[in-house]
């Protein structure tokens, strides 16, 4: 993995233009400034110590719900992994980059881990079905 901070430079740019795109994904979905969405989000760590790393520091700073542990990948490798949801918020786009800067930043400063995207669930979006992750996630969870 390139640890380079050019490489967290790059991955918040390539999520600051996508951000354009989701958001006006979102609008067309009824979403707005007023709309209390929850986001759903996923770091992908070196291994067991950045993956602790991430999550004590999610607990001490976030009421975010997360999972953090190791799923082995199609090609047999394990790939480590923090996922989880934030409490409601409103968004605006100015909002939206600040919050992925966050989470780019926190990756990269406590665990060395990739910020990987975000999902967002909307009032009139079905819940995420109960995948796999959780089977294989097991490291722990803040609880609301």
């Amino acid at each position: 993995m390139d640890e380079t901070p050019d490489r967290f430079e790059r991955q918040l740019q390539a999520h600051l233009e996508v951000n354009q795109k989701s958001w006006e994904a979102l609008r067309q979905r009824g979403v707005d400034e007023d709309t209390p969405l929850q986001l759903d989000f996923e770091f992908t760590t070196p291994g067991e110590p950045e993956t602790r790393e991430l999550m004590a520091f999610l607990r001490q700073n976030t009421d975010y719900e997360y999972k953090g542990g190791a799923r082995n990948g199609p090609d047999g490798e394990q790939q480590w992994l923090v996922i989880g949801t934030t409490s409601p918020m409103t968004l605006s786009p100015a909002k939206l980059d600040a919050w992925v800067t966050q989470m780019t930043h926190w990756g990269r400063d406590h665990g060395s881990a990739g910020f990987d995207g975000w999902g967002a669930q909307t009032p009139k979006s079905a819940p995420p079905p109960k995948m796999s992750l959780r089977k294989h996630l097991s490291l722990g969870r803040r609880g609301r």
